[in-house]
């Protein structure tokens, strides 16, 4: 039998999971793409639209710095971010985009073609084990990935095509599963483009930006057609490199004023190198440079192709809505994080292989009604997931192969229901419960004989019950009252092994307290107060092919945002999050969470005036926080000022982007590593500041800070053509 007839067949066993009480699941759609919506309120500066002088440029688009979803908020956390907004801050990087997300820190340490690294609510999220991504409501997390679990790639969205990120904290939220603990981003692409375009920019370390956009319009029919060609060598003396290529095609029909249907393509390829992470211990010496590499042979290649589609059908009082989406994704990632520890000969550069094909789909079905003054909402859904994954683990030497340590088949199979009903019981009083079911089946078969020492098949189930409360004293001021249970998943390899097999599904439990409030047509705020228990820290070290375990965490903040309209064409926005994470049960070395982030700010003044000149000054700070759980090592916290301004006529527009303004040090990623240097060979080679290590009296090397550093002051321009 095929790979693809078993995974079908472990979907259809699967399905009988629904039945069993403790895997039926539930959940209300909050999207505000569905095509029955209550109407948002008016944005804070919206005007009467005035037709332009015939050679005037077009008015700026409206800055919507943050808007009402167009259907009730779940939590005082959640929010909508109109591309006005996130368009105007740096965004070298696709990711980049999730900077609007208060509390949210993104990073790369790669070379430019790896998935980001995620910082959110006291969570290091790794890249996205604890932070679920989707597009357009497609998956974009990668179960049991050779990287690492949850393994989340945004380098093939092409950013204009993004018209909206909807922001959901928590796991409060029924329609998101696997990997919202800290919360879930989607980000919904763009149906139409009013003119076709061509940019061309670039700038300072050899970065080169082409990208053409296509929109025609044709009665009936929404298409659009973007394609983007990318290259950057970074700041690095050995330069990254890095080529990107990425296509998005997208067309939407009217079938009828009842129903609608869209089909979207995606493709997506890169090569890099990677200057990697470097010992700070190398750094303060004078050994190497800040912007060296101890070895410039790390790097990679990755792929993307995907195509979704969704369709809805409904009137003014229900909706159902499917959508279905398949992908193929290849990854080969070659790293070095601990030199010559391992190998003091070849060195422990590995090479991960990560091949997959991964289908699914969600559909929901959403209707409203009112009994005696009181209005319901209720929404059933469904979902499921397959995922046919080969991936491996080598050990290599300037990308050569010396030996394979991992190389496994995996089978994941998922499917997921849910039911909840919003309801609003007067002005002031609103309640949502729902409950969520999901239900997994692992398949491993390995293809070596060290590790993981075998295969095998495994089931789990979880159900995950939500509850909101909100309160209207006032109009125009909400509290919230939030409870939810969510989960991840854990790597299928540490699921099924024999010996000390890890919990295939982590419970996470949430709670949040907030207020949102919209004062004097010109004032947005918002707090909340939220905690969250997660049952285990363990996760799949892809750099090894092992589990590392780690017990049960506590994680505790507070957040706080502020949007003001100071002129009909000025803005200014400020958001605060303090967190603090800890062991529940201190295992003797310190109950601190590794990385995990405490302070977090940002800030801005943002305008687009209607003459047409736009622009944005930003800064954004992240305190110190502890590399290790006993503190011994610190992770530095660094404050960045960026600057965007711009000019858009009807024909053409120019743009320029200083990140860095003020050139401060600063380091993007940091890690707390064992590694070995030519030269180190004995404890007494470890200088202060670093701690020397040996396992079984084998001198190992020594644990030291390990960073990328971030650019310095960076100058980008760009050009647009409209036609």
């Amino acid at each position: 039998m095929n790979q693809a007839s078993r995974c079908g067949m472990a979907v259809v066993v699967t399905t009988f999971a629904l039945w069993i009480p403790e895997a039926r699941g539930d959940d209300p759609a909050h999207d505000p793409s569905v095509a029955i919506e209550v109407p948002p309120a008016p944005a804070l500066d919206a005007q009467p639209p005035a037709e332009p002088e015939p050679d005037a440029p077009p008015a700026a688009p409206v800055h919507e710095t943050v808007i009402r979803a167009q259907r009730p908020l779940t939590a005082a956390s959640d929010m909508t971010v109109r591309d006005q907004d996130f368009m105007l801050r740096p965004h070298p990087r696709p990711a980049d985009v999730l900077a609007v997300t208060p509390g949210l820190f993104v990073v790369q340490h790669a070379g430019g073609g790896k998935a980001n690294q995620y910082f959110i609510r006291g969570f290091d999220a790794d890249h996205g084990t604890d932070f679920a991504i989707f597009v357009d409501d497609v998956p974009v997390n990668l179960v049991s990935h050779a990287h690492g679990q949850g393994y989340a790639d945004l380098n093939w969205v092409i950013p204009e095509v993004v018209s909206r990120i909807q922001v959901h904290k928590g796991p409060y939220e029924p329609q998101y599963g696997d990997f919202t603990t800290a919360g879930a981003v989607n980000l919904v692409t763009r149906r139409s483009f009013d003119d076709n375009s061509l940019t061309v920019g670039g700038g300072m370390f050899g970065t080169w930006r082409g990208l053409s956009i296509t929109s025609p319009h044709l009665e009936g029919w929404a298409p659009v057609v973007a394609i983007e060609a990318f290259g950057t060598n970074g700041p690095f003396i050995h330069g990254d490199g890095l080529l990107r290529f990425n296509g998005f095609a997208k067309v939407t029909h009217e079938l009828s004023s009842r129903a609608s249907f869209s089909l979207a393509a995606t493709a997506y390829g890169a090569a890099w190198n990677a200057s990697g992470q470097i010992p700070q211990r190398e750094v303060a010496a004078g050994r190497l440079d800040r912007f060296g590499s101890e070895d410039p042979s790390d790097g990679g290649r990755s792929q993307r192709y995907s195509v979704y589609g969704t369709a809805r059908v409904g009137g003014d009082d229900s909706e159902f809505k499917l959508t279905a989406y398949a992908v193929r994704q290849v990854l080969a990632l070659y790293s070095n994080f601990t030199f010559f520890s391992e190998d003091p000969v070849h060195g422990d550069q590995i090479e991960q292989d990560d091949s997959r094909t991964y289908f699914g789909l969600t559909s929901t079905y959403r209707m409203q009604f009112q009994w005696k003054g009181i209005a319901f909402d209720t929404v059933f859904g469904l979902q499921g997931r397959c995922d046919l994954i080969g991936n491996a683990l080598r050990h290599t030497e300037k990308r050569v192969v010396l030996g394979t340590v991992v190389d496994a088949d995996i089978i994941e199979g998922s499917l997921a229901g849910w039911v909840a009903e919003d309801v609003t019981w007067t002005r002031w009083l609103r309640t949502m419960v729902a409950l969520r079911g999901d239900y997994f089946g692992f398949s491993v078969h390995s293809n070596s004989g060290s590790n993981p020492p075998d295969g095998g098949v495994r089931h789990a189930g979880t159900p995950s019950p939500k509850a909101t409360l909100v309160f209207t004293p006032v109009q125009g001021t909400d509290i919230f009252l939030n409870f939810g249970m969510g989960y991840h998943s854990n790597d299928a390899r540490g699921v099924v092994r024999q010996v000390d097999p890890v919990t295939p599904l982590t419970r996470a439990i949430g709670y949040e307290a907030g207020v949102r409030t919209h004062l004097f047509d010109r004032l947005d705020l918002a707090a909340s107060f939220f905690g969250l228990n997660l049952g285990s820290e363990i996760v799949w070290v892809g750099d090894e092919g092992t589990t590392e375990a780690r017990g049960p965490t506590l994680r505790l903040g507070v957040e706080g945002e502020a949007r003001a309209k100071i002129l009909e064409w000025l803005f200014a926005d400020v958001d605060v999050t303090w967190s603090r994470a800890t062991y529940t049960q201190n295992a003797g070395n310190g109950s601190a969470v590794a990385l995990a982030p405490t302070w977090i700010v940002s800030a801005g003044v943002s305008a687009r005036h209607p003459i047409g000149i736009y622009g944005r000054l930003g800064t954004f700070f992240i305190a110190n926080r502890p590399a290790t759980e006993d503190g011994f090592l610190t992770a530095k916290g660094f404050d960045r000022v960026d600057l965007t301004l711009g000019y858009r006529h009807r024909r053409f527009e120019v743009s320029a982007t200083l990140q860095n303004l003020l050139n401060m040090d600063w380091r993007e990623a940091q890690f707390a590593n064992v590694s070995r240097l030519p030269g180190e060979t004995s404890p007494a080679s470890c200088p202060p500041g670093t701690r020397p290590v040996s396992t079984g009296g084998v001198f190992k090397g020594c644990e030291d800070v390990h960073f990328t550093p971030g650019a310095p002051i960076n100058l980008q321009v760009a050009g647009t053509v409209y036609f």
